[in-house]
């Protein structure tokens, strides 16, 4: 995903990691899992829909716009990949895209509906396309609800007061989870958790404090097996430099705090992880989260050192526990997805070329 960082951060994060290599802590034997798709152009947001079809996003890249895919047979020798729509916006920075980003799918059958988001807002992209949530029919047909991105940059103007790049604006919506009768939103840049009502209005249910250095930057969000939100940080800029900094926000939305979203209740349900760029529950309630790279020196070597990313794997009932499922094997990583069977899935190198997404092996 784009992530926010200075000239001068860049400087003090290359004095001090130089080409350091910090490998995961419960490292197994890298193994990076069996391709399902490739030659995709910054995959990012995966999710399963009825059926067990698995569908990506891909924001894009210099040459083509972004698309969303549907995959059929995921879990087989020959999964077939279909386009369901592409040439959609995107905006590119340094091999960084940013497009459609965040998926869900809800319904059945020829009633099911994909919801998709696309990053920044308007106001920082200079066009009306980004910052919109969509829904996505079967046919490729996609339609605006409302403008999150939009809604959230005004927002952190007027709540400036909660951190210093809200003076000038910031929004960046790239998680998204649909439920039945109610679409919720993670925020990257402005640290919040929003719901969108079916009328197409927006309410703040929970802003995300800052770490130690940088702000929390929530990534994704998923319904846990208690009901609750359970929503993953990148942490970047503290990960980076700290260590892994990443964490799981347990949130219940029916005690959000509307009109102080600041003091809406919520707990650090599991810590101490690298960048967290999806996530997604198993059927036996295990959470999974994409680390967007283990190695920090990947970030200043211009692609020469390995981001080593990985998934891991924490038990519902056991929270401090985190279970590498690559070793590191993986590139930059983005979204996560589990199938009904429990098999798990993961956006790869879905920053620069070579976007793929990968059935992971069971351990």
């Amino acid at each position: 995903m784009a992530v926010k960082r200075s000239r001068a951060l860049t400087i003090i994060l290359g004095a001090t990691l130089g080409a350091a290599l910090i490998v995961p802590t419960t490292a197994v034997a890298a193994d990076p899992g069996v391709v399902v798709a490739d030659g995709l152009q910054s995959p990012r947001g995966l999710d399963f829909g009825p059926g067990g079809i698995l569908y990506a996003a891909e924001s894009g890249d210099a040459s083509n716009g972004g698309a969303v895919l549907k995959i059929e047979n995921s879990a087989s020798q020959h999964p077939i990949a279909r386009t369901i729509i592409d040439g959609l916006p995107k905006l590119g920075d340094e091999g960084e895209f940013i497009g459609i980003d965040g998926i869900s799918v809800l319904g059945r059958g020829t009633n099911q509906t994909i919801y998709g988001v696309f990053g920044l807002a308007p106001q920082i992209a200079g066009s009306a396309d980004f910052g919109r949530v969509v829904t996505i029919d079967r046919s490729g047909a996609m339609d605006t609800i409302t403008n999150v991105g939009q809604f959230d940059f005004d927002w952190g103007k007027a709540h400036s007061n909660l951190w210093e790049e809200f003076v000038n604006g910031d929004a960046n919506p790239y998680g998204i989870l649909a439920l039945p009768g109610h679409l919720y939103v993670a925020d990257a840049g402005e640290n919040t958790l929003d719901e969108v009502r079916p009328d197409g209005s927006i309410a703040v249910l929970a802003y995300f404090p800052n770490e130690a250095i940088r702000d929390a930057i929530p990534t994704c969000v998923r319904q846990g097996p208690d009901g609750a939100l359970y929503v993953g940080t990148l942490a970047f800029v503290d990960s980076a430099i700290l260590g892994p900094s990443a964490k799981v926000y347990r949130v219940d939305p029916s005690q959000a705090n509307l009109a102080e979203p600041w003091n809406t209740p919520m707990t650090i349900w599991a810590s101490g992880l690298w960048p967290i760029n999806g996530c997604d529950f198993g059927p036996d309630g295990t959470f999974y989260a994409s680390q967007l790279f283990t190695n920090p020196a990947w970030l200043f070597s211009g692609g020469q050192a390995p981001a080593h990313g990985d998934v891991v794997a924490i038990p519902w009932g056991s929270p401090t526990t985190h279970r590498s499922l690559t070793g590191g094997a993986l590139g930059s990583t983005g979204g996560v997805a589990v199938s009904p069977s429990g098999a798990v899935f993961v956006s790869n190198n879905t920053v620069g070329p070579g976007g793929q997404i990968l059935r992971l092996r069971a351990r």
